[in-house]
């Protein structure tokens, strides 16, 4: 058996002999932190995040193991960190950075990261200042250098296909009743006049951004990093943190801008559905839930 180790920029396997071990995630976990510190090797394992993709393990106060459960997959972890380790550390926030390489042992791949300590804030709280804060430093990251490790404005629901897939594939799942309204959002996003593009997280609220005592103390998963405008990340904020707080975080118009984004967003998520092929029975389920909201919102 061999271990490959993927540099996290280039992502070319280097093959290196490895002892043989089974597949299973106590494993894999101990493939990832063999040249961590012994403490860090011992810490407490606790799966935080368990899904069809990835597995997530904590070595508390130390380290965090992500693990992909598909092959093909590699080369996508590999992007992840490599953008991930070129942010700079001084940004002022604590990032998953790595602790050593992608690792793939049977065709499962993991990698060690730094741990990131905090936790997510309730809905509708997190005071503007912060949030101003947040905003302020996730936008000016350098994406200059990242250009090629960053993904597509909306790649993850069809990229430079979204709008044909909304048209085609969502809308016709929809409730013909909230088909006009739906149009109209997407036409709206479609119609968005260009501004100044700058680095933006993708996915900015949630789970995705750890706080302590009042403030933001790191940011999780950057897989949907990407350049586009400020009302990207603006909307999400808006989403999770309370709307009505986005007027004290940035101008009237960026606020225009990231409420016609939030307007579409959970025709996104069909489109995620549709375009990762998921079951007829889960896209219309998520169908039936983005018209229920665009009457309660919308209408």
């Amino acid at each position: 058996m061999t271990k490959r180790l993927h540099n996290a920029r280039s992502c070319r396997p280097v093959i290196v002999p490895a002892p043989v071990i089974n597949s299973d995630l106590a494993s894999i976990v101990d493939a990832a932190v063999i040249d961590l510190p012994s403490k860090a090797r011992a810490a407490r394992r606790t799966v935080v995040d368990e899904g069809s993709a990835h597995i997530v393990v904590l070595l508390q106060g130390h380290a965090a193991v992500r693990i992909a459960r598909d092959k093909s997959t590699a080369e996508t972890m590999c992007r992840r960190q490599g953008l991930v380790d070129g942010i700079p550390r001084d940004m002022g926030l604590a990032l998953p950075w790595s602790l050593g390489p992608v690792i793939e042992i049977n065709g499962v791949c993991a990698v060690a990261t730094e741990f990131v300590a905090g936790s997510p804030c309730p809905v509708g709280e997190g005071s503007p200042g912060e949030l101003r804060r947040l905003l302020d430093v996730v936008s000016s990251v350098d994406a200059v250098p990242l250009r090629g490790l960053l993904a597509d404005p909306l790649s993850f629901c069809g990229g430079a296909a979204w709008y044909r897939i909304q048209v085609d594939e969502v809308l016709p799942r929809l409730d013909p009743q909230t088909r006009v309204l739906a149009r109209e959002a997407v036409e709206a996003l479609a119609s968005l006049g260009a501004e100044h593009r700058v680095f933006s997280h993708g996915d900015l609220g949630g789970h995705n951004v750890l706080w302590d005592q009042g403030r933001v103390s790191g940011i999780l998963d950057w897989n949907l990093s990407s350049e586009s405008d400020r009302a990207t990340d603006l909307a999400s904020l808006g989403v999770w943190h309370g709307w009505e707080k986005l007027s004290e975080i940035a101008s009237a118009d960026q606020v225009h801008r990231a409420l016609v984004r939030r307007n579409t967003f959970r025709l996104q998520q069909v489109g995620f559905l549709v375009v990762s092929r998921r079951p007829d029975s889960e896209i219309s389920a998520a169908a039936d839930k983005a018209s229920t909201w665009l009457r309660e919102n919308l209408a």
